[in-house]
Parts: structure tokens; sequence; C-alpha cells
């Protein structure tokens, strides 16, 4: 049995004479589980950030799971750096519930409804497939697991009417997304808008006159939109049609504050504004009530920065007696108090 800690374990079972297990299935089942369990947490992390790009490796360690020197068995951090890491949880949690749930018969709807990123749609999807071809009836070994609530047999997915599904609906989604929309009058006085998400130019059409009407006041803004993204077999934007709705995007909200090191649960999000100047490129997040600012021309640099400040002043202050800090360095403990849950 590898058991990781006391949220989850897996067994592997054989269902031939020789009930032993090989090394090299043991190491397969255990590859795609660490595959999934990472893709889960990266999706988490991109989702918070609003992520134009994969998050760096340096944010996803902390979903690592190692080998027990001492039995053998299967462990993983319940810390990231100084603190107790609730992203860990929250994908240990995902991940019992993804196994349970594939073999339910909910399977690519569930997993559609679940993750709105396509691309870590595919992803998962992809891990899932590499378990249930190790886990094929015809192999003779069977994948149990538990989180406490009784042992569940992983049923494996359906191999064909998934990679139908990814060849044919993973490359569309109904969501939406944040970037930068630009404006220029053609010679007959029709206005015509470009899109930028990230470094990428995407193809934009609305739903109705109304829809477009927004956007001319939104020109050369940061705006949010939705409507139906299609992406490249490579994970790339390259279009979102049918737009129903477009804002200013002006404010973001944050549900957990991530450093490489350290992520930190919010009781209440956080509302941070998002400024975007247009004639520099420049972004830039506040937070006024912690007198926090990041900006730069790379979204997902100035998130970084924002969130690394957070925990900075989070690390800095919050382990401080009240009698060794000034009453403005006693005001931010307080703010921070009331935004996160006791560790």
């Amino acid at each position: 049995m590898c058991g990781l800690r006391e949220m989850l374990s897996i067994t592997v079972r054989s269902e031939k004479e020789d009930k032993r297990i090989p090394i090299t299935v043991a190491s397969d089942v255990m590859f795609d589980i660490q595959m999934l369990l990472t893709h889960i947490g990266e999706s988490f992390i991109a989702e918070e950030f609003g992520s134009y790009d994969r998050p760096a490796a340096s944010f996803v360690d902390r979903f690592t799971l190692y080998m027990d020197p001492e039995n053998g068995g299967i462990s993983f951090k319940a810390s990231a750096g100084k603190g107790k890491s609730h992203l860990m949880e929250k994908a240990m949690d995902m991940l019992t519930l993804i196994l349970s749930k594939m073999g339910s018969g909910a399977g690519t709807y569930w997993i559609e409804d679940t993750f709105k990123d396509p691309v870590y749609r595919f992803v998962i999807l992809y891990d899932l497939m590499e378990l249930s071809k190790h886990m094929a009836a015809e192999r003779g070994y069977v994948l149990m697991f538990s989180s406490g609530d009784g042992e569940k047999r992983f049923i494996p997915i359906d191999i064909v009417k998934t990679e139908a599904y990814l060849d044919k609906n993973a490359k569309v989604s109904q969501g939406s997304v944040t970037g930068i929309l630009n404006g220029v009058q053609s010679k007959r006085n029709v206005p015509m808008y470009g899109f930028v998400v990230g470094d990428e130019r995407v193809k934009i059409t609305f739903r109705s006159q109304d829809v477009e009407g927004a956007a001319a006041k939104c020109v050369n803004n940061a705006v949010l939109v939705k409507g139906t993204l299609r992406y490249s077999d490579e994970g790339e934007l390259l279009e979102v049609f049918d737009i129903h709705s477009i804002e200013l995007f002006n404010k973001k909200n944050f549900d957990h504050m991530i450093s490489k090191d350290r992520d930190i649960l919010l009781s209440k999000p956080m509302e941070a504004a998002v400024k975007y100047d247009n004639s520099s490129m420049n972004w830039k997040l506040t937070y006024p009530d912690l007198g926090m600012s990041s900006s730069g021309q790379d979204w997902d640099a100035v998130v970084e920065k924002f969130h690394d400040y957070f925990v900075f002043l989070y690390d800095n202050y919050m382990n401080k007696e009240d009698s060794e800090l000034t009453e403005e360095e006693l005001d931010v403990k307080r703010t921070m108090i009331s935004m996160t849950e006791a560790e």
C-alpha cells in the first residue's frame, strides 16, 4: 500500500494467480498519479493568478510526492515553506474526486464542467488515459484508493471515446478571458477591433451590435470578454467568438495568496484594483488597505510580485508581538488577521 498521509491511500492489486506487483506497474501508476496531482495543482494556481502562461516549476514543486525511505510508502509535504499548504489539500481533494467521478459514468461532461480551461482539461484527461491504459482489465491489475470514506476502485475510462472527445470538443469552451482591446476606424469609418491575450493576437467576433457598442467604449483598455473560446492543438487561444459580454477589467479577486514557498488562504476574497496604461503597455495591481502595489508589462510577473509582497508582509508582521510593532505596522497586522484563516 502506498499511503499519502491520512488523506489518500493507493493500493495496486493483482487479479492474477501471481499476486505480486511488478515494479514497472507500480512505478507507472505512481507516475500517473503524480502527473494528475501536478496538473490539478497547476490549474488552481493558473486560475488564481489569471495566468497567460503555465505556472513556473518553482510554484508547482509543492505538489511533489515523495518516497518514504523508512517504509517505502508515498508521502507529500503538508506544508509549503513556512506554513500549511491549503493548495496541496485542495489538489489532493480534487485528485480523490477525479478518481471517484471518472469511474461513475460522469466522464468528460464532468471534467468539462470542473476544468473550464481547455489546456488543463486536455492534460488531465490525457493523464487519466495513461492511468487507464496501465489499469486496463487485460493487464490484470486494479487500482484501489481511499480517503477515509471507504475503499473504492478506479474504473478505467473509455480510451476511444475520450480520444474522440479530445479531438472534437476539447479545443472549444464556453468561458471568459482577459486581454487588451485595440480599435481603429477603417476607410469606410467602420470600427475594427484587435484583441491581445498575453503576447498573442486573438481573433474576436461579437454576438450582436449591442455588444459591439459596449466594446467601442472599452477601446485601448484591459477588458474581460465572455464567449466561446477556440484553442489550437498546442493549447494556444486562437479565437473568441459569439462574444456576449465585454467589460473593463479593472479589478481582480484573489482567494489564495501564493508565493514560490508558501500559500495563504484568505477568509474573504481580496479585491485588488487593476489598471492598464495603453501607452506604456504597463499593468498595475494595487491594494491600498495594505499599501500593496506591483507593476510591469508582463501580467504574470506583476501578479507574482503582488502575491510575493503579501506573503512578505504576512511573514514579517504576523510573527511579531504587538509590542514590537509601530501603530502603522499594527494596522497592517490587524488587517491581515481579518483577511486570513488561522493556520
